[in-house]
Parts: C-alpha cells; structure tokens; sequence
C-alpha cells in the first residue's frame, strides 16, 4: 500500500536531527520545530506517490524497529529515512547570550549576542551570526554597543588557526570562506588584510598526526610583528599567499613607517613562519661600514637542525676590503642527560696603517660549555668550560665590554666514584690566558687519583670492646700526573710549544692519627710522604769568555768587564725522581671567654680563641749526596758560584732550599662576637665583630743563625650588615735588619728595645652596595648579607617610584682601597695608598621606556684618570627598539634603531664606529 507524503528537503530534517537536545533550550527549540513542519507539511500536502528511487523525499522521522514488532508483539509495517549527500558531516551546534531567531521559510538561523557555532574543529564567535542550513553558509558580523562602536568582531578558529575580521562568509560544506579586514597571526608575524579568501583543510577531529594544508590568499594586506591596533611598521603587498605554519608569499612590497610608504621595495619576498626547528637562511645581526673594513654583513648564515638534540649555525662576517670571518655555533640538550654550547671561529682582518702599509691578523677562538644532568649517571661526571682565543679575536670582532676582559680561564674535568670504594678518579683539562701579555698556560691532561680515609688497623667486626688507639690511624694518598704547555697566543701552535711542555708524576701519602689528652687538648701525630718524577731535567754549563759590548767608527773595541762568560741552560731528558718527607706532631685545643650584661644595648661578648702548636722535622735536601740541587759558576762575580735546582721550572716545583729543620710553630685563631638587644622584634642576636685574627709563626731548631721567623697578623671582618669587607695583615720580625736590608742574628730588644720590628701591614676595604641597601642601611631595615651584587641587581625588581633615589634603586656602586704601610732601610715608616679606585654600574630606568645603562664607569684616584667608561640609552618603540652606546676610552660607538628580536627582525637602521676605527681615530 502506498502512502502519500510531503516534500520536505531532507536537508532540514538532517540538520533539526544533529542539534544537540543536551541543552535544555535547544530541546524546546527542536519541539517547536517539529510543530512547525507538521504544520507547513500540511498545508503543502499533495495526493502524489512516493517514488523508492527518490532520495530527497521525507521518509518518517524514526526508522523502523530491527524487530519489526510492536509492543503488542503484532508485526506493524516500519519505513527507513536517508539523508541528502549535501547533508554536514557531523553536529553544527550553536548557541547564543541574547536571542535566536528561526527562520523557517529563509531556511536561517539568527544568532544574536555573543553567539557561537562548532562544527568539528571549526568554531566561530561573534555578535551576530546567520546560519544558512539550505546552503551551509554561516555569515558573521559585529554589532555597535552603546556608545557606537564596533563590538564583539567575528573570531574564526580552525584547528590552531585564527582569525579575527569585521565580517566573514564561511561555507562548511566546501570549508572556504571570504573574510573583510581580517587580522591574523602567524607565529608573531600579524597579517592585515581588506579582503582574503581562506581555504581550509579538512581535519579529522581527535587526529594530530596527519598534515593539513590551510591556504589565505589576500589582497592589500600588511605584514608586521607590531601588535598595536594601528601597527607602527610593516610590509605592504597587494597579493600575498600565506600557508600558516609555514610560508608567506608576497608579491611586490614596501616597508610601510606609521601607515606612511617608504621609497624601500621589494620585487618578491619569502617570510619562513614554520613552527620548530628548520633549516633556513640566518639574516645578517647587523649591518657595519668602516673606514679600515668597508662596508659588511656581520653574522649572515644558515641555519641547521642536526637531529631532535643538536642545532648548528654557520655563519659569516664579510667586508668589501677583504676582512672576513667564519663562525660555527651549536646548541645541543638531552632532557636528563646533558646540555651545552660550543662556538668556533675564524677571524682574518686586513687593517691599513696612517702610512698605507696593510697587515693581515688571523686569529681564533674556540669556546665549549657542558653540564651534565645529575641524574644522569650515579657514579660519572662530565663538564666544565673552555674560553681559548688566539691574537686578540675579542678585541677583533667584538665591540662590546668583552674587550675588557684580560682574563681567560678554562676548566673541564672527567670525575668518577666506584660505589662502596674509597677512591676517586679526576681527569682535568684547564687553561689560564692573559690577553694583555699574550701569555697561555695549558695543563692537559691532569690525571688525579684520591683516596679516602683508610683505616688499616681498624677492626671489621666490632667485638663490642673499647676502640683502641691505633684503630684511628688513618692513611691516605694522592696522585697526580699532569703535563703543561706554556706559550704565548701567537705561538700556542708551533712545535716548540710541544717541545717546552712539562711533564710530571707526583705521589703523597699521609698518615695521621688524634688523640684526647687531659679532657680538652687534641693531639695529632703526622707524617708526610711526597714523591715527584719527571722526564727532563736542568743542568748548567758556564762558558768562559770576554763579551764584546760594542764597535764604533774607529776601530775600538768595547767590551764587557762587567761579565766574565755566559751561563747555557741544557735540557737532559731521562727518568728523574726527588722525595720529600715529613713528620710532626700537634697539639690544640679551644678557649672561651663570655662577659654577660643585664641591661644596655649589649648584652654579651664572646671571644673563642683556638691556640695551636706544633713539632714537625725535615731533612736537608741541599744534601750533595742527593743531587737535588748543583753549583755553576757565576756570570758576574769573579770565582763566585750560584746554587740552583736540576728540577727548577718543573710542574709540580722542585725541592726547599731551606735546609733542614727542626720547626715547632705556633698559630692563635681568634674569633670575636657580641649579642644585641633587637628593638625591631624583642629578641637578642648575635653579630661578629671579627671573623678571625690569626697570629702565627715558629722556631727552627735546626737553624744556625735567625731560628725565630717574623710574626704575621692577619683578620677579616664584615661591616654595615655585609656591605663592606674589611681585611687587614701585618708581618713584625724579631731581628733587626742591615744597611741593605737584610736580616741579621741579632734582635731588636738588644738593638732599640723593641720586642718586634714592624716590617710592613695592609689594610683593604671592598665595597660593593646598591641604593637600595643604603636605604635599608639607614632605615634600620632587617639585615641581609650581601654575597653577590650581580645576583642581587638581576632578581631585584624595578622599583616603585617613591623619590629621587628611587631612581638608582638597582644602581650599583663599588670601592675598592688597599692601604700600606712599611718600614725602609733607615727604619723610617712610610705609608701609601696602592689602589683607590671606585666603580659604577647598572641602569636608571627614567620611565618606563626610557633607560640609561651605565656599563662601567669608574675613577682612578691613583692615576687621576677615568676607567674604561661605557654609557647606553635605550628606548622602547613599542614594537622597535632604539638603543645608543658610547665608550669615550676606546672612541666606540653604537647607534641602532631596529625591529624587536623575531621574524622581522632584520629591519634596522644601524651606524656605529668598531675598535679597529676607534684605535685609528686616536692615532
């Protein structure tokens, strides 16, 4: 039996049956729904059969029961619908703050008031939105608020694309869209254009591994990092083509300054905005002209993704007069293994003189910096840095502070523990260079193997009896191989640097053991044991001979009378070995004296004091029988001989030429501190007056003449709450001294009765304070001691401006003063001062986009001259930078107006003057 039906399109049927019924309201709105097409498939019923082949025709809403029974169990005829092919993939659910308007003969849905439409991974907010469900066209708008303006602007998103427009047109169906003054974002790169038509992918919601192509292609667009609402700077082109996350195609462009055209322009451009690690071109850092070099491009390269742990950059410094260079730079980290850098480079420079000779200075710098995780491994340790540089590369190629920096230091160490051993294993490769005298010194390998405290006599079961005395000797030992490459910079690597090279083995071994004596006395027996080989020793040869000094016009022969021959040192190489032992006994203990009082700001004094003494002896290793040490003799006294040591030079150092001694010394520790009454919380607390004054010195039983040595006195202490280190050391003698300053056996009580003869004492004050530790200082603020400056300026945040000084706030200043004092051979004191010099460093932040930074600025009270001045002013642009830098000494300078560091960072306007230009300028 046929049954007549109305022709409804099954598109609206399809999507009434995806609204989502979950929400409450949208439930109501699918029944009043329902009413409504029975009542518009009423009016539009027809007496007309339904073909079966006809797709599009309305089957009934809820298809038939797979059993084909009902509820009587009577069998009842059951009809099946199908969708139209055009019908949505999935759900549209949509919802709206305000108002939802149906309508039904449009075929629309209007949305008003923050509404919402989700269609898998697309999602769409606006003010208003329209719904077309005949033709799946979404359009979206914003509507004026109260005051006029434009508000709640349509915001598209699909997958991790967004955009923001005025209004757009977006068909599901097809996934294109037409978008009116859109606003996007790549990466930092923000994209406005009048007009652009996206293309999207379609994506499978829940799949992250599949790619998909998104497209936007644009008409009158701008291309920038700024993020203002009118964007200070950018890229204008009239066709682009963007693929998000990967590239932007421009056509024929120019750089646009504050919506005004510049006469800067491009043919074609490529904008690489690809998210992650990719190999790609590295713009040049900057962009140079001098006068010695011409023009150049200072850190153009490329770029390249070794792996998921490693990056490597090449990159180059090129000038128009031939000065070039070469630098490679990596970065490497594996989560809970390691991490580091390394930066190697090659410098050639060409430089002119004021009389045209030219010169070419090659030089180079190898730097590699390693830390290994500590859970990396529980009984391996590999790390260290290494900063080697050859012909003054910083002062070549950098402009910056760098150039200070006299100083270089490299240590890179191999450490291992065996797990239940009492040994460790060290290998080291370390480096020290002064660049201002070109000096290197390179130890490697160093190879350290230690041992702990071993307890030979001790018993491995305990019996349960009382530990006896020799159960607490304790050995250890430590050896060392090391080998040592000096040279200077310029000949580090010649074959001479390899033929100078020092090598040695050294072994110690000690043993000691402690004792309780009387209750409060300690004492500790030792003995010492060293051991040094070496491959190369010294000897000297004296070759006899009258010098010729000079030859003048006439024939006369000047000599030298003052020289009788030449001494020539000679290297022997073969095995030697010198052995040095020891052995003493000491005895300490430690004294305390407290005065207490009950009232007053004081309430306590406390002087520790730990007195020690001790016995030690060594032979006499100026023993012809050992051979440590020979005669040769002198070049300038007639018969005399000068003594010296076949080990002289050596790595680990040669044998004492003291002779030998039986010493007892003596050493006093005395620490200082006082209790105060706190008014700030009621409590007491304790401050040191004094870390530690130490008096030491001893007596050489063995000594012929002079066994007393001089008596030195040093201390250390902290003032105004750590701000201000105070150190002071003075050195007095028991014995008076000649008319040419030597010391003599006799003492200075017999002389002018004196017990001591002061002979010399320094003092030195270091100040490190900021303004804000001044402030706390006088405010009476709690005390904090300060250990690192730098620390402290780094982690302090701006301050709040309460006055004038809140400006300095983070400013940091620094004073260093050593004074001296010592005693000539008159025996007149004289004092001076040998440095006195103080330092400022840090930034003023005026506002809050205008700094001065002040890199180093000091003065010399001593030269009367000012130290190395370095200034900066810098301001934020918003989305540029401006920054200028002055060093006055050196005749540097610096001036630059770019985009901040991202994809469009190579937009500057730089001019400066290098160290190379500077030097000229002063010549």
């Amino acid at each position: 039996m046929q049954q007549n039906r109305n022709k409804i399109p099954s598109r609206l049927i399809a999507t009434i049956l995806q609204i989502n019924i979950n929400n409450p309201l949208k439930a109501k709105v699918t029944f009043t729904i329902f009413i409504l097409i029975g009542l518009f498939s009423g009016l539009l019923a027809q007496e007309k059969p339904v073909s079966e082949a006809d797709s599009t025709l309305l089957k009934p809403l809820f298809p038939a029961d797979s059993t084909g029974v009902d509820s009587t169990g009577v069998g009842v005829e059951r009809e099946t619908f199908q969708l139209s092919q055009d019908s949505l993939d999935a759900p549209v659910n949509y919802s709206a703050l305000d108002s939802m308007i149906y309508d039904i003969q449009g075929q629309k849905i209007h949305l008003f008031g923050s509404a919402e439409v989700t269609y898998q991974t697309i999602k769409l907010n606006a003010s208003h939105i329209i719904f077309d469900w005949q033709t799946n066209v979404v359009t979206a708008e914003g509507m004026p608020d109260s005051t006029g303006t434009m508000a709640g602007l349509p915001v598209f998103k699909d997958g991790d694309q967004e955009f923001t427009a005025e209004r757009m047109r977006y068909n599901f169906q097809s996934r294109k869209g037409v978008i009116y003054e859109v606003t996007t974002q790549q990466n930092d790169v923000v994209v406005k254009g009048s007009k652009s038509k996206f293309v999207s992918g379609e994506r499978i919601e829940g799949d992250t591994t599949s790619e998909v192509n998104d497209y936007v292609f644009s008409a009158d667009a701008l291309f920038t990092t700024c993020t203002h609402d009118e964007p200070h700077y950018g890229i204008r082109s009239r066709k682009q083509k963007v693929i998000p996350n990967k590239l932007v195609v421009v056509g024929p462009s120019n750089l646009e300054l504050m919506g005004v055209p510049t006469p800067l322009w491009l043919p074609f451009g490529f904008f690489p905005i690809t998210q992650g690690r990719r190999t790609g071109l590295l713009f040049p850092r900057d962009y140079e002209y001098s006068q010695q070099w011409g023009f150049g491009l200072r850190d153009v390269g490329w770029f390249f993704p070794l792996g998921e742990h490693f990056n490597l950059s090449l990159t180059a410094n090129l000038y128009l007069k031939g000065t070039w260079g070469v630098n490679a730079r990596s970065n490497y980290r594996k989560r809970y293994k390691y991490n580091g850098n390394f930066d190697l480079g090659y410098d050639s420079r060409r430089s002119e003189a004021a009389d045209g000779t030219i010169t070419r200075t090659n030089s180079f710098r190898f730097q590699w910096s390693h830390r290994q995780d500590r859970t990396a491994h529980p009984t391996n340790n590999f790390g260290g840095s290494i900063n080697i540089q050859t012909n003054g590369y910083q002062s070549n190629v950098f402009n910056d502070q760098r150039v200070l920096d006299n100083q270089l230091r490299s240590n890179l160490t191999f450490s291992k523990v065996w797990q239940d051993k009492p040994f460790n294993l060290n290998v080291a490769f370390s480096h020290n260079q002064n660049t201002a005298t070109e000096r290197i010194s390179i130890t490697f390998p160093s190879v350290q193997f230690r041992t702990q405290a071993l307890y030979p006599f001790k018993r491995k079961t305990p019996s349960g009896g009382k530990e006896q005395w020799y159960e607490r000797i304790t050995f250890r030992y430590s050896g060392e191989a090391s080998n040592r490459f000096d040279a200077t910079d310029s000949t580090l690597f010649t074959q001479q640097t390899l033929e100078d090279a020092q090598f040695g083995i050294r072994h110690d071994v000690t043993g000691g053991t402690s004792f309780k004596i009387l209750k409060y006395l300690n004492l500790n027996p030792s003995i010492t044991y060293k051991e040094t080989w070496y491959m190369r020793t010294l000897e000297r040869q004296f070759n006899p001979g009258i010098e010729v000094d000079t030859i003048n016009n006439n024939g006369l022969i000047t000599y030298d009378t003052t020289a009788f021959g030449m001494i020539e040192d000679i290297n022997r190489f073969g095995f030697k070995a010198w052995r040095q032992y020891s052995v003493g006994v000491g005895l300490n203990t430690q004294l305390f004296g407290t005065v207490l009082f009950k009232k007053g700001k004081i309430r306590g004094l406390r002087h520790l004091m730990k007195p020690s003494v001790s016995l030690s002896f060594s032979p006499n290793y100026q023993n012809p029988a050992l051979g440590y040490f020979r005669t040769v003799r002198s070049e300038t006294v007639e018969d005399g001989e000068e003594q010296y040591s076949i080990f002289r030079d050596g790595i680990f150092g040669s044998p004492p030429n003291s002779g030998q001694a039986m010493a007892l010394s003596y050493s006093i520790n005395n620490i200082f501190e006082a209790k105060y009454f706190s008014n700030r919380d009621s409590t007491n607390k304790k401050l040191k007056l004094f870390d530690n004054i130490i008096v030491n010195g001893n007596y050489n039983f063995a000594a012929d003449s002079l066994k007393w040595s001089p008596v030195r006195v040093n201390g250390t202490t902290r003032l105004f709450k750590g701000i201000t280190t105070f150190s002071a050391s003075a050195t007095f003698d028991p014995y008076t001294i000649d008319d040419n300053g030597r010391r003599i056996d006799r003492f200075a009580w017999n002389a002018n009765r004196q017990l001591l003869r002061f002979v010399d004492a320094n003092a030195r004050f270091n100040t490190n304070i900021t303004v804000g530790k001044i402030r706390a200082l006088f405010q009476g603020e709690e005390e904090e001691v300060v250990e690192d400056l730098n620390d402290q300026r780094k982690n302090d945040p701006r301050p709040q401006e309460k006055d004038f000084l809140s400006l300095f706030e983070n400013f940091s200043i620094s004073h260093n003063l050593v004074m001296r004092w010592e005693t000539n051979n008159e025996g007149r004191d004289t004092f001076r001062i040998s440095t006195n010099t103080v330092n400022f460093r840090g930034s003023i932040q005026l506002t809050d986009n205008w700094r001065i930074n002040i890199g180093s600025f000091g003065y010399d009270f001593n030269a009367e001259r000012i130290t190395y001045p370095s200034f900066g002013v810098s301001r934020d642009l918003h989305c540029w930078q401006m920054d200028f830098n002055w060093a006055p000494n050196r005749g540097t300078y610096q001036f630059s107006i770019y985009v901040k560091p991202g994809s469009l960072d190579f937009i500057k306007i730089p001019y400066a003057r290098n160290n190379a230009d500077g030097l000229r300028a002063f010549q």
